[in-house]
């Protein structure tokens, strides 16, 4: 008996002793970070900062842990990906985060997904803390509107764009993924109806599709698969309910008067800029691209703006899924978005960046971006860094170097203003004072 007391106390000292080491390698200790050159206001500063219980603070602690000199490198806020369909499910879950955090992306946005593989992986990742993510959990569209494709498709193994359209007869008569993925709303009845099951796996924000619903009637009648969404009604009481909750509205669009009709009804986010993916043609530009004049109204409405300007509508495709690209009209349409969100950006309207894949990260967007020339290096990094995080997560203290901040940062190696290259050769990642090992 005496032999299993000491065997039992030995196990209780050894899981205490394991749990101080749990809390000294996250929260409980303080660090002094010396030495670096940290982004705050827009340029870089040299300044002791310390991590004390996870937070950022730049008075002296009364006991200090820990010492780290950054000798001269350049720290930055954690990037974020604000539109992507990833981690959607146990499939390349491990692969994804772990190329997530090589980026340095610690705060991630799923704008699609199955409600039931949020709900597999939300323990994980709650466990683990080494990203954070909010999912929609299913798209709210019209009968077989965008969100009805990709997401019935690939619930069939029908994987390949092309294909998923030339057998679209076929997948219309199937439902595998319906109030899970997707939900099919065709009037106001239908959004009281099924708001039961949209809430059922407790989506962090609503996700609506629109396309093209100035003329929602004619299309609705088509019943072409994925080439409509909600009517403007539908759009503006999902709105509404979502709103009475706390929760925030994203919509996908696809024309400028989409854009229109979300900053008339209260949406809160778009997932893409309007036109972003436009053809390049001045025959079809008046109808997708947005003016000058948007730019106030969205100002004026409050409205946010997911651009995914890598989502190329230039390129056409063969039969067989090989893509026909036309380099005239794709510089036409890099023209558009540059001019756009540059006048956006000056209005102060909220950008914020994401890609909009299935199994890829933010990264070729970021890739194009700078290709382009998009916008300064100080304005990308302010994008990528501060705005896009705040608007994943708008009520937590991220995205800058402020007292009482969550002590998340990352290292460079090279000060990113001069070669904004540098923000891909990370030597140390922080999330909430606890360093992340890849």
């Amino acid at each position: 008996m005496t032999k299993i007391l000491k065997n039992r106390t030995r196990i209780f000292v050894l899981c205490l002793c394991y749990s101080i080491l749990i809390c000294n390698s996250t929260f409980c200790q303080s660090y002094a970070f010396t030495g670096g050159q940290w982004f705050i206001k827009s340029r870089f500063k040299k300044v002791t900062v310390y991590s004390v219980n996870g937070t950022i603070s730049f008075t002296k602690p009364s006991s200090i842990d820990s010492v780290i000199d950054l000798n001269g490198k350049f720290v930055i806020p954690p990037f974020g990906d604000a539109h992507t369909h990833n981690l959607d499910g146990g499939f390349n879950l491990k692969e994804m985060i772990a190329k997530y955090l090589t980026e340095g992306v610690f705060y991630v946005q799923v704008l699609g997904n199955n409600g039931e593989g949020s709900a597999a992986v939300r323990p994980a990742l709650e466990k683990f803390k080494k990203i954070d993510v909010t999912y929609a959990n299913g798209l709210l569209t019209s009968t077989y509107g965008h969100g009805f494709f990709p997401y019935e498709p690939l619930a069939m193994g029908i994987y390949a764009p092309y294909l998923q359209f030339k057998y679209a007869d076929s997948i219309k008569k199937s439902r595998i993924v319906e109030n899970k993925a997707y939900y099919f709303l065709d009037s106001k009845t239908d959004v009281d109806t099924k708001w039961p099951l949209i809430m059922k796996y407790k989506p962090d924000h609503i996700k609506i599709c629109l396309n093209d619903a100035k003329n929602y009637p004619e299309k609705r009648k088509l019943e072409r698969a994925d080439d409509n969404g909600l009517s403007e009604e539908v759009a503006a009481y999902v709105v509404q309910k979502a709103h009475s909750l706390g929760l925030r509205v994203f919509a996908h669009i696809e024309t400028a008067d989409d854009a229109r009709i979300c900053a008339k009804i209260g949406v809160d986010v778009l997932a893409h800029l309007p036109g972003y993916y436009w053809d390049g043609t001045k025959e079809t530009s008046a109808k997708y691209c947005m003016t000058k004049k948007d730019v106030r109204l969205f100002k004026k409405a409050g409205l946010a703006v997911i651009p995914t300007i890598n989502i190329d509508g230039t390129t056409k495709f063969d039969s067989s899924g090989n893509p026909i690209y036309n380099r005239t009209n794709f510089l036409a349409a890099v023209a558009y978005e540059k001019k756009m969100l540059r006048l956006m950006y000056r209005a102060n309207i909220p950008i914020a960046l994401g890609g909009d894949y299935f199994g890829n990260t933010v990264a070729p967007e970021i890739d194009s971006l700078i290709k382009y020339d998009f916008f300064s290096n100080k304005d990308l990094l302010k994008l990528y860094s501060t705005i896009t995080p705040q608007i994943i997560f708008p009520h937590r203290k991220i995205g800058e170097f402020a007292e009482g901040y969550e002590a998340s940062f990352l290292v460079l190696r090279e000060n990113p203003l001069l070669n904004i290259e540098a923000i891909k050769d990370i030597v140390l990642r922080v999330k909430e004072g606890s360093f992340i090992k890849l």
